[in-house]
């Protein structure tokens, strides 16, 4: 049902620019300026624009379908790291290490969930700083190092997924796009046609096929757009990595 959520919800903007049609042919009664035929350059123009947004929002998306993945992955080797820092010098006053790591890992999934702003997560970090910064005393300058490294990943990740929320793909080309959407809705309501059925039927079809794709690359656009389930939505990226590894964290003894 998801994949098909974002057509089902451009259907009624469809249904609105048809029955604005209804309106011109039997209401008012308004005779076509512009014979179909004429329209074709614009459409062709329109496509090269829908097409060349569509190719740039996508190559952003594939990038950030990997972020989630990768941040689960940095926060499990911190995780090991924390675990054998305290196995290995267990006089030393490592009583915090697990606590302060479970709350770096609920923190950030709940940020990228959206549940909590970005400063919550990274006070978080500078937080867990101090952990890593007395692993030097706890079991030798390596595992600090290491520590120190993982860290810097995961704030590297967790910038990029703030860059990538708050900033969008080419805003002059939305601009572009939108006029030439919008020109090519008019000119479909005030063209001629041959007959009725192709009018309804070439307006219908037009309008999904443009209308679908703005709001797609819209969609595309803001991958990390989730809402406060922490679920992801017709064309957010899934955040399945991050959330299992929580799931398998809070379900280990503590």
């Amino acid at each position: 049902m998801l994949k098909r959520k974002l057509l089902l919800n451009t259907i009624p903007l469809v249904v609105v620019v048809v029955v604005i049609a209804l309106i011109r042919d039997y209401v008012l009664r308004i005779p076509g300026v512009i014979e179909f035929s004429e329209v074709a350059p614009l459409l062709a123009a329109v496509a090269l624009i829908v097409g060349f947004m569509l190719a740039g929002v996508l190559a952003d998306y594939k990038e950030s379908e990997k972020i989630p993945g990768e941040i689960a992955t940095t926060l499990e080797t911190i995780g090991d790291t924390v675990r054998t820092v305290s196995m290995l010098n267990q006089q030393a006053n490592v009583s915090d290490f697990d606590s302060k790591f479970r709350a770096l890992v609920a923190t950030v999934d709940d940020w990228f969930a959206q549940r909590v702003a970005v400063e919550k997560c990274y006070a978080t970090l500078d937080d867990f700083r101090h952990v890593v910064e007395t692993m030097h005393n706890a079991a030798g300058v390596n595992y600090a190092i290491r520590g120190l490294a993982e860290m810097h990943n995961l704030r590297r990740l967790i910038t990029r997924v703030d860059v990538v929320s708050r900033t969008s793909f080419l805003p002059v080309g939305y601009a572009l796009l939108d006029l030439l959407v919008g020109t090519t809705l008019a000119l479909l309501l005030i063209s001629n046609y041959k007959t009725a059925m192709a009018e309804y039927f070439l307006i219908s079809l037009f309008s999904l096929i443009y209308l679908y794709l703005v709001r797609l690359i819209r969609d595309v656009d803001a991958p990390f757009a989730y809402s406060s389930a922490n679920v992801a939505g017709s064309a957010e990226v899934d955040p399945y990595p991050l959330r299992e590894y929580r799931r398998r964290l809070e379900s280990t003894i503590k």
